[in-house]
């Protein structure tokens, strides 16, 4: 099993994968991450024939969020990104099995709220995934604010108990029907089918200590301290794609996935690259880019989007577009100067 190592550098999360010898890189999916963005799940990058660096903005570990405290409503939102991800990763026909579910090598904003996980894009027959082990852990080494009624935990691990397989779907009706609210926080993306994943239900924690709600969740005390990425912080946000609280709301803008800067699109022409002295948005550290990529036009109250006849091309959504074309832009939307993240946002 490929070995992982987190490190930080100019407020970035780096985590370092080393393949074992029975390991290879699947390149199908390493393209769909060249192509596209995948929300929740760290971009990948090959730096040898068995070393692939994944990296995130900064943030913590999991495992320290989760035992510094939180509310119900946050711990509802890691839970339901934790299904969402499952459902990205069977949408784009990957193998759950390279899901890393464990919390020291999963992070989450501790301002926005998003997780980010590791998805090991390899071809590989030594490693299985029981998600229902990783939502236990998840439950177990959570510790809520004094005062916080934690009667509902026992009744979900009951829940995930009972069930013969993994389904997001089910999971996903489950939480509507006990927190309807976190999805006003969380965006729900359509499942392929039944969404269920061939992963059985195997009895992972005898942990069956039906936990009494005011000491069970109190004592744990897990280390670590490293972490990454985005969301709503409560319920002030109505979908899960809005970054951070708008300061300008008049001009749509930009979120660079990278850093989470934001550009706001406050010119007809809003002109992207790496040319610094000619640009509205200068993209430093990256060569991939063109010097003056891509415009954005806004005409009559409408954002398009036009590659200049860059090198590494331009993707809207990971379609790539024709050179001078304009394609419209739409609340939510991801775009990919090359290979730059960025999120589109109206105002």
């Amino acid at each position: 099993m490929a070995k992982l190592k987190v490190q930080y550098q100019n407020a970035q999360i780096f985590v370092k994968s080393k393949l074992d010898r029975n390991e290879t890189i699947n390149n199908r999916e390493l393209q769909a991450f060249d192509t596209k963005l995948i929300r929740g799940l760290m971009r990948p990058k090959v730096t040898g024939n068995n070393k692939i660096i994944y990296s995130a903005p900064n943030g913590v570990t999991l495992q320290k969020y989760l035992r510094n405290g939180i509310s119900k409503n946050d711990f509802f939102v890691v839970f339901a990104q934790v299904i969402e991800a499952t459902k990205k990763v069977e949408r784009n026909g990957f193998n759950i099995n390279n899901l890393t579910l464990n919390l020291q090598y999963t992070f989450i904003n501790e301002m926005t709220k998003e997780v980010h996980f590791v998805y090991q894009p390899i071809s590989s027959q030594s490693v299985v995934t029981n998600i229902f082990t990783f939502l236990y852990d998840l439950s177990y080494a959570t510790v809520f604010r004094l005062n916080e009624d934690i009667r509902f935990l026992n009744e979900l691990i009951n829940f995930l108990r009972h069930m013969q397989r993994y389904s997001a779907q089910d999971i996903e009706n489950y939480l509507m029907k006990i927190y309807p609210e976190v999805y006003k926080q969380v965006q729900r993306h359509k499942t392929r089918q039944s969404q269920m994943l061939d992963e059985r239900k195997r009895e992972s924690d005898n942990n069956d200590n039906s936990q009494d709600e005011e000491t069970s969740l109190l004592d744990e005390d897990e280390g670590e301290d490293e972490g990454t990425s985005l969301l709503n912080e409560d319920d002030d946000e109505s979908k899960g794609t809005t970054l951070l609280k708008s300061e300008v709301p008049n001009y749509p803008y930009l979120i660079r996935m990278s850093n989470y800067d934001r550009a706001d699109i406050n010119k007809p022409v809003f002109r992207m690259g790496k040319e610094k002295s000619f640009v509205d948005y200068f993209i430093a550290n990256n060569n991939a880019v063109s010097r003056l990529h891509a415009d954005i036009v806004t005409n009559a109250g409408n954002c398009y989007i036009r590659d200049n006849n860059s090198t590494n091309k331009t993707f809207v959504n990971g379609t790539m577009m024709e050179v001078n074309q304009d394609v419209q832009l739409f609340d939510g939307d991801t775009i990919m100067l090359a290979n730059e993240a960025f999120e589109f946002h109206m105002s």
